[in-house]
C-alpha cells in the first residue's frame, strides 16, 4: 500500500473531553493529509443503565427514563459538534451513536468488524484530570485494537517524530509509518535504539563494546529503510521506556512511534511493555503501530 493511502478510514471515539478535541483536531489533520473518511462514534454509556445497578438502587422506571434521556441529548451534542467540525474541514465523516454499549468493547469490536486503519483517541476521559494518565478506555484500545492507535496526548502538531528501533518485524512497520507521516508533514524524525542496562551492569565494559556494535547495526538496517526525510539516529543505554520517554521530553518530539511488539529474546527487550509504558507516561502523543 502507498504512503498515500496508509490511512484511509480513521475512527475517532469523542466524549465531549478537552483531550478528545485535541484528538479530532489531529484526526482531522490527518484526514486530510491522507484523504481519509473518518468515523466519530459516541458510546452512552452510565452506571445506572447497568441491570445490577437498577436494581441496587430501585430507581423509580420515571428517573431513570429522564437520567437517559440526558445521557442521550449531551451524547448527540458531542456527536453533532464533532461531525460539524470534519464537515467544515471538507473531511468525509460518519457520525454514530451508540446506547448501552462497554465503550472499550464497543470500539474495539467496530475496529474488527469494519477494519479501520487508524484509531485516534485521546488519553483521558472527561472525568480524570492527571495531565498525563490514560483513560481505562483508551489503555483497553490501545492494547487490544487491530489497527494502530494515535493517543493523542496534546495540541495537534507533527514537527518532529521519535521511532523506536530494536530489529523486530513490529518496529519495522512502525518505523514505516513514521517515515509516512514525517514525509507527509515535511517533519524531522529521530531513529532510536536502546540496549538494556541490566546487560551493560552484568558485562562490564566489553559487554558495552559488543552492544554498541549490535546497536549501531540496527541503526543502520533501519536508516535504509528512511527516504526522502531528514533523520537523526540515537544509541542509548539504560531502561527502555525510561529512555525513550526522556529523549521525547528533551527533543520536545511530537509524536512516539513503536511498535506493539519487539523481540522477545533474552538479550532483546520485549517493546510490547515498553509500549504500554510510554503510552502511560510519556508527554508526548504515542503512535502504537499493530
Amino acid at each position: 500500500m502507498s504512503n498515500k493511502h496508509l490511512f484511509k478510514k480513521i475512527l475517532v471515539p469523542v466524549d465531549g473531553s478537552h483531550s478528545c478535541l485535541h484528538a479530532k483536531m489531529f484526526a482531522s489533520s490527518i484526514a486530510k493529509k491522507f484523504n481519509a473518511k473518518v468515523t466519530v462514534v459516541h458510546v452512552v454509556s452510565h452506571e445506572f443503565m447497568h441491570p445490577e445497578l437498577k436494581a441496587q438502587y430501585q430507581l423509580p422506571h420515571a428517573i431513570l427514563h429522564k437520567i437517559d434521556e440526558a445521557y442521550l441529548e449531551a451524547g448527540k451534542k458531542i456527536l453533532r459538534n464533532a461531525e460539524q467540525m470534519f464537515k467544515e474541514a471538507d473531511i468525509e465523516v460518519e457520525a454514530r451513536l451508540v446506547k448501552y454499549e462497554d465503550p472499550a468493547e464497543f470500539v474495539l469490536e467496530l475496529v474488527k468488524d469494519e477494519e479501520f486503519d487508524l484509531v485516534v483517541i485521546g488519553n483521558r476521559a472527561e472525568s480524570q484530570s492527571e495531565l498525563h494518565s490514560l483513560g481505562s478506555v483508551t489503555e483497553q484500545v490501545a492494547r487490544h485494537a487491530e489497527c494502530p492507535v494515535l493517543i493523542v496526548k496534546q495540541k495537534p502538531k507533527l514537527e518532529k517524530l521519535l521511532a523506536a528501533v530494536d530489529g523486530s518485524v513490529h518496529a519495522e512497520k512502525a518505523l514505516g509509518y513514521a517515515v509516512a507521516l514525517a514525509k507527509h508533514y515535511s517533519a524531522n524524525l529521530a531513529l532510536l535504539h536502546v540496549e538494556e542496562d541490566k546487560l551493560v551492569r552484568i558485562g562490564g565494559p566489553q559487554v558495552v563494546d559488543c552492544l554498541g556494535t549490535v546497536g549501531e547495526c540496527i541503526l543502520k538496517d533501519a536508516s535504509t529503510k528512511v527516504e526522502g526525510v531528514s533523520f537523526d539516529q540515537i544509541l542509548e543505554y539504560g531502561s527502555p521506556a525510561e529512555i525513550i520517554i526522556k529523549v521525547a521530553k528533551k527533543a520536545n518530539v511530537d509524536i512516539i512511534v513503536v511498535g506493539s511488539r519487539g523481540l522477545s529474546s533474552v538479550r532483546r527487550y520485549l517493546l510490547g511493555s515498553v509500549s504500554d509504558d510510554i503510552s502511560m507516561h510519556a508527554r508526548s502523543s504515542v503512535l502504537i503501530v499493530k
